[in-house]
């Protein structure tokens, strides 16, 4: 029987901050994201990122995205490059940030097709940090040549590559194998994470948090309002964000789960099921605060 992540977990794993630390010392995180279509998709990763801790938040954006990801939030350092959607010019753009950040997450709002896949690839293929792929980028592990090497190797990967797919995507990259029988599901997430070497994080009614060589958990915080455009977008932040602070990716997903389901469950209380992805990112703070005092 898996195990379900507990408020005690999440203030245990959580990171601690250094009384005398400065600033970039607790998380600097690189987004890769945004399209001519999604625009608004990396900007709730970013504020995701910030509501979680991070002290430095890059967007990486199409130019077609540059002036409205600069002017919603003066927190985020955002650059561009020319294109409509993540291209070939990304992959320059986002070298010269490497040295910058603790993490890199790519996918927010990113378009389908083989260019925007293929420079997806080499980013992560070249980055010196921890990767986290979400939505359209999640299709690049089939890419990066993962599903070999000895058991250390499979560990040390899922260290680097964290996906965190919603059940759709989940079933593109098995193939459709994902049944609904949740016990079944467990087995082929978990055998997936070992043969791929990734860290997962499954969005679902009850999450699941993978990792090669762990034992599967669970995550039953959240409710049917976080069905809302922009909630994975929150998560995927999340993530990155305290993978960004030092924490390693198997927790790191357990606590984003915990703490995103918790701030959807009390926007609930507040507003009903009448909430939006943006209200979720706000209220993270808060929700974070009233689980760990701090």
């Amino acid at each position: 029987m898996s195990n379900v992540v507990k408020k005690s977990d999440v203030q245990k794993m959580y990171p601690q901050r250094d009384t005398f630390s400065h600033k970039g010392e607790n998380g600097r995180i690189l987004i890769i994201g945004g399209s001519i279509n999604y625009f608004g998709a990396p900007i709730l990763a970013a504020l995701g990122a910030l509501g979680s801790g991070a002290d430095l938040v890059y967007l990486l954006v199409p130019e077609c995205n540059f002036e409205v990801s600069r002017s919603f939030y003066p927190d985020f350092i955002v650059r561009k490059y020319a294109g409509d959607f993540i291209n070939e010019k990304t992959v320059a753009a986002a070298e010269e940030l490497f040295e910058k950040v603790d993490c890199i997450l790519m996918g927010p709002g990113v378009s389908e097709g083989p260019e925007s896949l293929d420079a997806i690839t080499k980013i992560a293929q070249m980055a010196p940090c921890p990767v986290v792929l979400d939505a359209e980028a999640i299709p690049a592990i089939a890419k990066l040549g993962l599903a070999q090497g000895s058991p250390q190797e499979t560990e040390e990967r899922a260290e680097k590559f964290t996906i965190t797919p919603h059940r759709g995507e989940m079933d593109l990259i098995t193939e459709g194998q994902l049944p609904d029988n949740l016990s079944e599901m467990i087995k082929i997430v978990n055998d997936f994470s070992r043969k791929w070497g990734v860290t997962i994080l499954l969005k679902g009614h009850t999450d699941m948090i993978a990792a090669p060589n762990r034992q599967i958990i669970l995550n039953e915080t959240g409710n049917p309002g976080m069905t809302v455009g922009g909630t994975g977008d929150v998560l995927a932040g999340i993530v990155a964000s305290l993978i960004a602070q030092q924490i390693p990716a198997y927790e790191a997903c357990q606590c984003a789960a915990f703490l995103n389901g918790i701030a959807g469950d009390n926007l609930v209380r507040q507003k009903g099921f009448n909430f939006s992805g943006t209200d979720l990112a706000l209220e993270l703070p808060y929700s974070i605060y009233s689980i760990l005092g701090r």
